[in-house]
C-alpha cells in the first residue's frame, strides 16, 4: 500500500517553490529589514533636513534627481499673478486723478510740439492746402463713422438684440464723442452698453462679448492691413531692420487675434479652463453669447466691413497728404497710418490724439516719407488730428440735441 504524503509546512512549500533554502530565505529576510531601516533613516534626515533647510533646497527621496536650480524656479502661476497685478496698477494708476492730468499733459504736449514745428508765416495759413484733394478726404474720413455703426449692427443682429436703428446711430455717435474726449477710451462702450443695458437687462454678457468684440475684428483687420502694406512697401526698394521688425509685428499681432478668433469657435478648446475658472453656469452663458458671433457669414461681414473702414480712413489721409504738398506713395503712407492707428489704441493719451499723429511723423520719417519736408509732415499730422475732432464732433452735437430728438433715437 502506498503511504499517503506528508504535509509539508507553508513555509517550506514556499522556500521549495522559490528555490531557496530556508536559512537563505532567514538571511533575505534579514538584508531587507536593515534595507527599509536605512532607508527610513534617510527619509527622516531629509525630512528633518527640509524642516531646517527650506522645501527650496532639499527635495523628497523619489525626487532627488531634481536639481536645485529647478527648485528655485518661479512657479508660472506666480509669474503670471504679478505680470497680471502690474497691469492692473497701471490701468489703476492712469484711471487716476495723478493718471488723468498726466494724460491730457501728454495729449497737449505732443500737439504743442507738432504746432510749434509748423512754419505759419511761410504756408499762409489754411491757403496752403488743396481743397480739390481736403473736401474729398473729410467725406472719406466721414464715411469710416456710419460704416463702423453697420459692423456693429450686424453683430447686434446675431446676437438677437432687436434695437431701433435709430437708437444705435445715436449711441454710436455718443461714443465716438466720448472716446474722442474724455479718459478712459471706453466711455464710448459705456454709452454703447447702457444702450443694451436698458433694452435687455438680463443680457449683460451678451452685449458685452459684442462690444469685445466689435473692438477686436476692427483691430484684427487693421493687424492685417499693416502687414499687407508694409510688405508692399518693402517689396519695393530695400529694407531696414525697423522696417522688417515692423512687419514681424503687425504679423504677428494679425495672428494673434486669428488664432484667438479661431479658439473661441471651438468650445473644447476653452470651455473646460472656463468652467474651471468661471463654473459651469456662467461658461454656458459666456458659449451662448459667443456661439452666434463665431458664424462664418457675421466673422465675414464684418471683417470686411472693417477692412473697407481702414481702408476709407487711408485713403483720406493719403489725399490729405496731397492736398498739403507731399506725394507719399499709397502703400508707404498706409502702413503708416496703421501703425499709428495702433499706437492711439494704447491708453496713454486722451482719445489717442496726440500720440497718433506724433506716431504718424517718426513712422513717417522711418519710412523715407517727407524727407526735407518736416513742415509739410507736421502740417499734415495737425490736419489729421482735425479731421478726427471734427468727425468726432459731430457726436457731441448729437448729444446736445438728443432732448430735441424723436422718442425713437433719444
Amino acid at each position: 500500500m502506498i503511504s499517503p504524503p506528508v504535509p509539508q509546512p507553508a513555509s517550506s512549500t514556499r522556500a521549495s517553490r522559490s528555490g531557496w533554502s530556508r536559512p537563505s530565505q532567514c538571511a533575505i529576510r534579514r538584508f531587507s529589514a536593515r534595507k527599509y531601516h536605512i532607508r527610513s533613516s534617510v527619509s527622516a534626515s531629509l525630512r528633518y533636513s527640509s524642516s531646517c533647510i527650506g522645501p527650496a533646497n532639499v527635495r523628497a527621496p523619489g525626487s532627488a534627481w531634481r536639481t536645485n536650480s529647478t527648485a528655485r524656479r518661479p512657479r508660472l502661476a506666480s509669474v503670471r499673478r504679478t505680470g497680471i497685478t502690474r497691469v492692473v496698477r497701471w490701468f489703476s494708476f492712469l484711471q487716476s486723478p495723478v493718471g488723468v492730468v498726466l494724460r491730457y499733459a501728454l495729449t497737449l504736449g505732443l500737439l504743442g510740439w507738432l504746432v510749434t514745428r509748423v512754419e505759419w508765416t511761410a504756408l499762409g495759413g489754411l491757403r496752403a492746402l488743396d481743397w480739390r484733394l481736403a473736401v474729398p478726404a473729410i467725406l472719406l474720413a466721414g464715411l469710416a463713422y456710419p460704416l463702423q455703426i453697420v459692423r456693429w449692427q450686424v453683430l447686434l443682429r446675431a446676437q438677437g438684440f432687436a434695437v431701433p436703428a435709430g437708437r444705435v446711430h445715436f449711441a454710436s455717435w455718443a461714443g465716438f464723442f466720448y472716446n474722442s474726449f474724455l479718459p478712459g477710451g471706453i466711455a464710448g462702450d459705456a454709452v454703447r452698453f447702457n444702450l443694451l443695458w436698458q433694452h435687455a437687462p438680463d443680457r449683460k454678457t451678451a452685449a458685452a462679448t459684442g462690444l469685445l468684440a466689435d473692438r477686436l475684428v476692427g483691430l484684427a483687420a487693421l493687424f492685417g492691413l499693416a502687414a499687407l502694406f508694409l510688405g508692399l512697401h518693402l517689396a519695393a526698394g530695400n529694407a531696414s531692420e525697423s522696417e522688417r521688425l515692423l512687419l514681424l509685428a503687425s504679423a504677428g499681432g494679425f495672428i494673434a487675434l486669428l488664432g484667438g478668433a479661431a479658439t473661441l469657435a471651438w468650445p473644447r478648446l476653452w470651455a473646460p479652463l472656463a468652467t474651471r475658472l468661471l463654473g459651469s453656469e456662467r461658461t454656458a452663458v459666456l458659449h451662448a453669447a459667443l456661439l452666434p458671433l463665431t458664424k462664418i457669414r457675421v466673422a465675414t461681414l464684418c471683417l470686411l466691413l472693417s477692412i473697407t473702414v481702414w481702408l476709407a480712413d487711408f485713403a483720406a489721409l493719403w489725399l490729405l497728404a496731397r492736398a498739403v504738398g507731399l506725394e507719399p506713395g499709397f502703400w508707404s503712407l498706409s502702413a503708416a497710418s496703421a501703425g499709428a492707428y495702433v499706437v492711439a489704441s494704447l491708453p496713454l493719451s486722451i482719445g489717442g490724439h496726440g500720440l497718433r499723429e506724433g506716431t504718424l511723423v517718426a513712422l513717417l520719417h522711418l519710412l523715407g516719407i517727407g524727407s526735407g519736408q518736416e513742415t509739410l509732415v507736421a502740417l499734415l499730422a495737425l490736419a489729421f488730428f482735425a479731421l478726427s475732432v471734427g468727425w468726432s464732433l459731430v457726436g457731441g452735437v448729437v448729444v446736445l440735441f438728443a432732448p430735441k430728438l424723436p422718442a425713437r433715437f433719444a
